[in-house]
């Protein structure tokens, strides 16, 4: 049962015993957001419809049929699926079993094959130091001295290359200006303000050129997608491949004991026993998010009280130039690392229709039972605890929807280009928050993959007093005009009135039919296709980074001076382009990335399946 199946099943008990109006009206007689959790709690209650939360717990048969079936993708050559397979096996097994070893060593046979001879002997080296069959060393030591004799190559002209193109791609992607005193993550050229139209937002200081680097923020927390499980670190987004599984749980790797310790301190302890749950009942990336950033709200403070004070002060500053900040030596600061910027941003309670706000009560109300009886989150059970934990998990459910933002890079695909993107994890940044959207943006997000640091570039030229605008997903090169406006009142809850919309742009499709009746000028028009000629397009749908490196500046000034002609086609390509250079310059994901093998949380329901699989070891 997924969490939408609970409620649509507590709809239809409502509904069949004639409760829906009457709940709906007491729900808007609720003034406070923990009244309104534990309203629909006691309902939920009322009609034992609590979903039953599914454990999984560390399991050899299921560690022995995960390592089966990578044996058999390894047989096949099929070294990702491989991979996959047996960090599953190690995620299953008990970390001082056999099976534990066993998964280890398989995959550095893996690595062999893919030519990741560091990570082969890494991987190695923690085997021979576990409980390993000793008739298996001998193949185990061969594999090293050969991944050792592999690295014996020179390789000193390739890392020279790398560490130019390295040095060149953090020369156009740093923050050169200085930084705001109070956001410390924004360079001072950016002020933020408030008007009771637009709320909180961004504006320029003064005149700012294309490709000029305005913000660099690390974000609360990271959230990897489920498609990341098996190859990115849960906590830090690190593609180290020597990946180490939790203790308790089955589904959360890490790159190294730091990232494994500093998770568990920050939220993982609480989430440990609750995965297999919360994979099971398929809740949202957004609901996950607000489930994490309650848990790991509490953890950041010594106590309930310091929360309570914190929250106290935050709502003090809700309508004042200091929203969001913390006071320090004397000093107003506005961080993500701070919680207080990230339970300040906006909920759009307002504007939500009560049946919304049911539906996100519902998921709260199913939280903060798992946490009180699955968890020690709540040991301290006392009414103001559970009713700030109520608070908490509704406004971060409605805080998620509108602030969160996703991490993504492009992936390669059959035909060996880098043209289609693949969602990595989701994350909140309290100063990106901030920015308003237009279907024609100045500005666009860049991260590095790896990494959860988000960095914001000038997508066109902006001028002293102008607002910074992001893009929310709906772009009017892409939709027309009653498409972006209906998705962006479902789910931001605003009609767009940017220049795109007021004024009606065309997609880009309509502008290339079109083309005849540009207004740009035919010196620029030559320019682009000399800049953008098919070769160039080519290269950099293969991920070429030296010609990104080459042609983005150019491409910087060349946006910058048919802006003034938007919309045109010319305008659209350029900026485009400079997305795809900056995609090359995050890290792009090589094909095999994407051939994911189908994991069950419920398979160990059926491990018995895999009890004729024992016998004879096979080790890769």
């Amino acid at each position: 049962m997924s969490i939408d199946s609970c409620y649509e099943g507590l709809i239809e008990k409502l509904t069949w015993q004639g409760k829906v109006k009457e709940i709906s009206e007491k729900l808007l007689t609720c003034k406070t957001n923990s009244e309104r959790v534990l309203q629909v709690y006691d309902v939920i209650s009322d009609f034992d419809a609590f979903p039953e939360p599914l454990e999984v717990s560390k399991s050899t048969d299921l560690s022995l049929y995960y390592r089966n079936r990578g044996n058999e993708c390894f047989k096949n050559s099929q070294y990702f699926e491989a991979w996959q397979c047996y960090n599953l096996s190690l995620l299953h097994a008990p970390t001082s079993s056999d099976d534990y070893a066993l998964a280890l060593s398989n995959r550095s046979a893996v690595f062999f094959f893919l030519k990741k001879y560091k990570e082969c002997i890494k991987d190695i080296k923690i085997v021979l130091t576990l409980n390993y069959p000793e008739r298996l060393h001998e193949k185990l030591v061969k594999r090293q001295k050969s991944c050792e004799e592999c690295l014996k190559l020179d390789l000193n002209d390739l890392k020279t290359l790398i560490s130019e193109r390295s040095l060149e791609i953090d020369e156009i992607t740093k923050l050169e200006s200085p930084r705001d005193s109070t956001y410390l993550c924004a360079s001072n050229k950016l002020q933020v303000a408030y008007n009771s139209e637009m709320g909180r937002h961004v504006i320029a200081k003064e005149d700012i050129k294309v490709g000029e680097v305005l913000v660099e923020e690390n974000p609360y927390f990271i959230l990897l997608q489920k498609n990341e499980y098996l190859f990115s670190c849960s906590y830090c987004l690190s593609r180290d491949l020597n990946l180490i599984p939790c203790d308790n749980c089955c589904f959360t790797l890490f790159c190294s004991e730091e990232c494994k310790t500093s998770a568990e301190k920050d939220y993982h302890s609480v989430e440990c026993p609750l995965m297999g749950a919360l994979i099971d009942l398929e809740f949202t990336k957004l609901e996950l998010l607000a489930l994490r950033t309650t848990i790991k709200a509490h953890n950041d403070h010594p106590d309930w009280d310091s929360l309570f004070k914190t929250i106290e002060d935050a709502e003090s500053n809700l309508n004042s130039e200091h929203r969001g900040c913390i006071l320090q030596d004397d000093k107003w600061i506005y961080d993500s690392k701070y919680y207080a910027s990230i339970h300040t941003l906006a909920t759009n309670i307002e504007r939500r229709s009560n049946s919304d706000v049911f539906q996100k009560a519902v998921t709260a109300a199913v939280f903060l039972k798992f946490l009180s009886d699955q968890t020690q989150f709540l040991s301290n059970n006392n009414d103001g605890v559970r009713r700030c934990v109520a608070d908490l998990l509704l406004l971060h459910i409605m805080t998620s929807a509108t602030n969160m933002h996703g991490l993504s890079s492009n992936i390669e695909n059959a035909e060996g280009n880098f043209v289609e993107e693949l969602s990595l994890a989701s994350a909140p940044y309290a100063f990106h928050s901030l920015l308003n959207h237009s279907c024609a943006p100045n500005v666009v997000r860049y991260s590095k993959l790896g990494s959860g640091k988000m960095t914001l570039f000038a997508l066109r030229p902006i001028k002293k007093g102008t607002q910074i605008f992001d893009n929310y997903g709906s772009h009017h090169a892409l939709q027309d005009l009653k498409a972006r406006q209906k998705n962006l009142k479902f789910q931001y809850k605003f009609i767009c009135v940017c220049e795109a919309c007021v004024n009606d742009w065309p997609t880009y499709l309509t502008m290339k039919m079109s083309s005849s009746k540009t207004k740009v000028p035919v010196n620029l028009m030559l320019r682009k296709e000399q800049l953008l000629n098919p070769v160039i397009i080519d290269k950099l749908q293969k991920g070429d980074v030296d010609t990104a490196l080459n042609i983005f500046k150019p491409l910087c000034e060349l946006t910058e001076v048919l802006d003034p002609f938007a919309p045109n086609v010319e305008l659209a390509e350029c900026q485009e382009t400079l997305k795809q250079c900056l995609v090359i310059f995050g890290g792009l994901v090589p094909y095999g990335y994407s051939k994911l093998v189908e994991w069950d949380v419920k398979t160990n329901k059926n491990c018995c399946i895999t009890k004729f699989l024992r016998g004879t070891y096979f080790s890769s």
